[in-house]
């Protein structure tokens, strides 16, 4: 599991965040699964933008995620499972 970011942005389904410092770009892909520290399965990569050396990530939610657990989300880290 690595560690991938805090989520700064939360829309409809779709959540932004800023790649961890510690992640190495070339990990990075689309479609990979992310999950929250408990391990629960949020969705997967969706687009990768921004700068190299500190990207953005757009997240697309899975569809059983109701929007209660969404608001509770921001800043929260997320990871690469």
């Amino acid at each position: 599991m690595k560690r991938l970011g805090a989520i700064l942005h939360i829309m409809d389904k779709l959540l932004i965040l800023r790649a961890d410092s510690t992640l190495e770009p070339s990990v990075l892909r689309e479609n990979l699964l992310v999950v929250t520290r408990k391990m629960k399965r949020i969705g997967k990569i969706k687009e990768i933008f921004g700068p190299v050396n500190a990207p953005y990530i757009s997240i697309k939610m899975f569809k059983d995620i109701n929007a209660s657990e969404i608001k509770g989300m921001k800043n929260e880290r997320v990871y690469l499972q």
